[in-house]
């Protein structure tokens, strides 16, 4: 591999990785989609289909210091990417969050970490080793008897961590499961490869959920509607945002009976 962080910066970030697991109390646990959980703890997040071809996400660190709220950092993850991806992204903004506090963009290229800058390769390696604990991966390797590391066992594993093939390739390699001839035999697979291998082998494709959601948005409208703060309309438009309904949480629109005017109470009088 070229390109690569150096013994100290490595030894650094597997420390922090560690502290953190330890903090999470997720030492013993696969983490997976629950880091959406762990990312809402420190930021303010939005879901947003940008496009298969758009950035990961980005993080904009900048807040309000007026508000306890709004001095959380904003961070964007684009759900036009498969869930795996998701799941990788908001791992590596959390690095810079914790340990960094730059605004930062994730480019759709974000797993090449050729002409990277350093920052950027400490964050895919804080994400591989937060979201894929070496004991775990070593645990799961004996737990399903995978004598072998193939093609399928690795699709096997990056499915069950949730992470990207690719991802789960590099920290096989970290972890010395694999070594270096291997390492690359398994990263000249292109996407359209990979997917093929998946469907041969009756893997689930971790596809995009293209969702719309905002950070509590949906607690906080149906709050309000329920105090009276936004109408019925307001509510319908806000959990549009995130594909749902009225009804879809139980809430039906109130029956509204005016007034009668008065050509109305004439014609009543008159009968």
């Amino acid at each position: 591999m070229t390109d690569e962080l150096n013994e100290l910066e490595i030894k650094e970030v597997q420390n922090l990785a560690k502290e953190k697991l330890g903090l999470c109390r997720k030492g013993n646990d696969i983490i997976g989609t629950q880091i959406f959980s762990i990312l809402s703890l420190y930021a303010r997040v939005i879901y947003y289909p940008l496009g298969q071809q758009a950035p990961w996400g980005f993080t904009r660190i900048s807040g309000s210091s007026n508000d306890a709220y709004l001095e959380k950092p904003f961070v964007a993850i684009n759900s036009s990417i498969p869930v795996d991806c998701q799941v990788f992204a908001a791992a590596h903004e959390l690095y810079h969050i914790w340990y960094e506090q730059n605004p930062d963009l994730l480019p759709a290229d974000l797993l090449n970490e050729q002409d990277k800058e350093v920052s950027e390769k400490k964050a895919n390696r804080f994400a591989a080793e937060f979201l894929i604990d070496k004991q775990l991966l070593y645990q799961e390797i004996d737990l399903y008897m995978i004598r072998e590391i193939t093609i399928e066992s690795i699709l096997r594993l990056a499915d069950l961590f949730t992470v990207p093939y690719r991802t789960m390739v590099k920290r096989l390699w970290e972890a010395e499961v694999i070594n270096d001839a291997k390492l690359n035999e398994f990263l000249l697979e292109t996407e359209d490869s990979v997917d093929k291998y998946r469907k041969r082998y009756s893997i689930s494709y971790q596809k995009p959920d293209e969702r719309v959601a905002i950070d509590n948005l949906v607690d906080l409208a149906v709050s309000a509607y329920e105090l009276g703060h936004i109408t019925y309309e307001k509510l319908e438009y806000l959990l549009r945002m995130s594909k749902l309904e009225p009804k879809d949480i139980g809430i039906e629109k109130k029956a509204v009976y005016g007034f009668p005017s008065d050509d109305e109470l004439d014609s009543i009088m008159e009968e």
